[in-house]
Parts: C-alpha cells; structure tokens; sequence
C-alpha cells in the first residue's frame, strides 16, 4: 500500500513507519483467509465485489518481454478480474478493460448496482505527455458498459489538476459519491470527500468533517448498507500502519471512528475493506506477510439467526369450570360454591378465574358450602393443577434505555427443562456479542436494536448440541 500512495502521484510522502510480519493473531469476530488463487509477487489491493467475482487493482508483470512503467521507472498498476469457482473464491485473474488507459495508473475502482456504470482513478494524463518534472496528478472517471466493452470514458467534473481526487466509491443506491483528496482546506494530508446526486447533478464535495477526517490520512472509503462507513487511516490509536476503521451517520453527524479488531486489522497496512451489502463477508487489502500488497477474504463469526421467536409471556391465569356443577345450579337457598385454589385464596361460584403467582402443584377443589354451618356439605370435584413456565430462553432487561447509559441482560429466567446448558449467547444487533448468564451493554447510537439470545446444550452422547433462540427489540434513545 505504501507503493501505491507513493507511486501512483499521490506524491504526499505518506505513511513512512516500519513493517512487520505478523503469524498468529488473536482470533475476533471475523475469519480472516489469504486467496491464494489470486496472490502474486506484486501488489494486489483494493478488492470490490462485481458480478460473479472481484475487481481489483495489481501491478503484477503480465508480459515477460514488456513492463508498464511510468517517467519515474515505476511500475504501473491496472485493473483485473477474478471469476468465482464453484466453491465461491476469486481464481484465475485476467486484464479487465485495458482499453480504458494507455500507459498510466488505474485503480481502484467502483461499480454501480446495476453494473453498467464504472468509476476508477486515473492519472488525469495519459501516456507520456508530460514532462518528467511535471506532476500527473490523479483523477476520477466513469466509463460505460457497451455489451462487453467499456466505453464513454468521462472524467469527473470536479477532477483538478492542481491536487488528486481518487479512491472512488458509489453507493448502493447511486445516491452518493465518497472519495479522497488533497484538495486545500481538509483535515489533513488525505481527506475522504463526499457528493450528493440531485436533479442530474453531483453537488459541490463536501468534506466530512473532523469526526471522520483527521490531520493523518484517510483514504478507501466503503458505504456498507448496515450505515458504516469504511475507511483506512493511518491515525493514532490502531494497532500500526494503516487500518480500517468505521463511523456512522447519526442525526446528521458522523460518530467517532472505531477501529476494527484483530484478526482483520494488524501492525502492517490493512485497508481497502469492502463487504457484499446485507452481510458481513467480503475482502480487504494487507502487506502482514512478505510485504507485498495481498487480497484477504473475511468472513464474520458471529453467530446470528436469520429468525428467532420472539419470547412468550408466562401466564398464571386460569378461568375454572365445572361441568357437572353446571348441571345442579338449582341449589336451595343457603348453600353456595366455593373453590378452593390450594394457595390460601378461595372465590365463589359455579365459574371462576383466578391467577397465580407462579409456576407449581397445586390441588384444586370445588366445594357445596352450606352458609349456616359454614361447613363443606359436599365435595363436588377435586383436582390436581401443575403449571409450568414456557419451555424457552428469557432476556431480561429494560425495554428502552438511552445511548452511553449500561444496559444489564439477564438469562436467569430461562426454562428449558432437561437440557443441561453450555452457553449463553447474546447477539446484540450491532455486530457486537457477549456470552453468559448475565452481561452488560452500552449502545453508543441511538435505534432499534434487536437482540437475540441463542442458548446452546451440552453435547449428547452422539455429539449433537441443541440451540434455542429468543430475541428483544430494545429502543435506545438519543436523549
């Protein structure tokens, strides 16, 4: 990565530190692979998921008798493509779309969600029309899909010769543009810039501001549909180099970045993070091994039901009847019926509701009381009542609480009767998880949060564990 912010005219002597090689690291909450269909012994970064494989961008020599090589003797990157195999993994990467620049960098690039759209960087001169001193400064250009040909190749309206505008990124839903720059008045050394399209028209870049934007640089940007935007910076406060960090959009301010965890961030440069929309799978950019620019594939390990039953209320109520009472209800005058509940409480008549106070055995009687001895004349009908909880896992905790404040979940009221429990499981909604009886949680933004609590079994004799699922919505409020 430090070659391509180098050698690609970002000319802004980014990131000098050390490099590391790391083996080993801790295990989080993604699974993180090298793909070794695609790997080279040159730089390969900036993955995005297009069609059935990934684009990216590689200054890998394709020729044996010929190197691309810009003024300065270095070698210039282009953009590939892998198609996906049976089991799913990039392989086999081809040039893509080399009509697209003669003799400058390309890449990285985004594709729209229709597919027929492109946007990629590019030095904003081809060839070799400038002098050797003179700076070929990046720009952003789209090209449209013509069958199988890319064509219609536009520069972007606000590309300037006097700094760089590159690492493009479209949303989801055409709405808006993210990238980066150098343009006078930013935060630092790389800001990530942003454009709303309206009425036809990209507005005026507007930068995101200190809450995003550092005096470091931030470069990469990624929209992922859950709200966080993606990006890498190499401020302080991550584990080293460059690393990816996220911040979202609340009433109308981004959140203080957060960086992610091992195994996805590492002491080198990791950046270029994009995940396929809906879920949380998909590929970054690191040089934590040989210390070339590699394509990494992640993969979230947490766990999360795509549907849990919402949890049942218990209740204690019942409305009693007797049938055979019902036939005799021509007593004379001076007798009446009485129930007796068997929890010191008692009601009269044929009919009767009552509600206990939790589950238990209890012996259930109808009596013929007569009102002058007080005595039971007859016993009419005498039963057994055992009541139960629902057989089912129970989060307890409040409904709402506001952001910042500790919310505390208890499973303790959990009934599942023969199954001798393992685990607790929370999965609170926000791509965050806890295990145990009880656990906290502070929700730093406000929404509506569905958190679920998977309960696991010891395994049986044959190996086989049995989970049981429940979830809560919870209302964290911003006041």
């Amino acid at each position: 990565m430090r070659s391509i912010l180098k050698h690609i005219a970002v000319a802004l002597v980014l990131l000098s530190g050390h490099f590391a090689l790391l083996n080993g690291q801790a295990k989080g909450t993604f699974e993180v692979t090298n793909i070794p269909g695609i790997s080279s012994s040159s730089d390969d970064m900036a993955p995005v998921i297009m069609s059935d494989g990934i684009l990216f961008c590689s200054n890998r020599k394709t020729n044996p008798f010929l190197t691309k090589k810009n003024l300065e003797g270095v070698r210039l990157y282009e953009l590939y493509y892998a198609p996906f195999n049976g089991d799913g993994k990039p392989v086999s990467p081809v040039r893509f779309a080399p009509n697209l620049v003669r003799d400058a960098n390309i890449g990285p690039a985004s594709v729209t969600t229709d597919g027929n759209t492109l946007w990629f960087t590019r030095n904003n001169s081809e060839g070799r029309k400038l002098g050797k001193n003179q700076p070929n400064r990046l720009g952003i250009f789209t090209a449209k899909r013509s069958g199988s040909q890319w064509t219609d190749i536009t520069p972007f309206e606000f590309n300037n010769p006097d700094y760089n505008l590159s690492f493009p990124y479209v949303s989801a839903d055409g709405r808006y543009l993210f990238f980066c720059s150098d343009m006078s008045g930013g935060q630092g050394r790389y800001d990530i810039y942003m454009c709303e399209y309206i009425d036809g028209h990209w507005t005026k870049p507007q930068n995101l501001g200190p809450e995003v934007n550092s005096s470091a640089a931030e470069i990469h940007p990624f929209l992922h549909s859950s709200g966080r935007l993606y990006f890498a910076s190499d401020r302080p406060g991550g584990k080293g180099g460059l690393d990816i960090w996220y911040s979202s959009l609340a009433y109308g301010s981004w959140t203080k970045p957060v960086d992610m965890d091992e195994p996805v961030n590492s002491e080198a440069d990791d950046f270029a993070f994009y995940a396929a929309q809906g879920g949380m799978q998909g590929y970054f950019t690191s040089n934590r091994r040989n210390f070339n620019d590699n394509i990494y594939s992640f993969i979230s390990t947490i766990i999360r039901w795509s549907a849990c039953d919402g949890i049942q209320k218990n209740s204690y109520c019942y409305e009693f009847i007797e049938e055979n009472a019902l036939k005799q209800d021509t007593l004379k005058t001076g007798f009446r019926w009485e129930w007796d509940f068997g929890d010191g409480t008692r009601a009269t008549g044929i009919t009767a509701e009552h509600c206990f106070s939790g589950p238990g055995v209890y012996d259930i009687s109808l009596d013929i009381v007569n009102l002058v001895t007080k005595g039971i004349e007859k016993r009419q009908a005498s039963y057994e009542l055992e009541i139960t909880d629902i057989e089912q896992p129970v989060i307890t905790c409040p409904d709402t609480i506001k952001a910042g404040e500790t919310l505390i979940l208890n499973a303790g009221a959990t009934y599942l009767p023969g199954m001798k429990i393992a685990r607790y499981y929370w999965n609170f909604g926000d791509e965050t998880v806890a295990t145990g009886l009880e656990v906290s949680k502070v929700f730093a933004l406000p929404g509506r949060y569905n958190i679920q609590l998977i309960v696991s079994s010891v395994p049986d004799a044959g190996g086989v564990v049995r989970e049981v699922c429940v979830c809560k919505d919870i209302e964290v409020s911003g006041d």
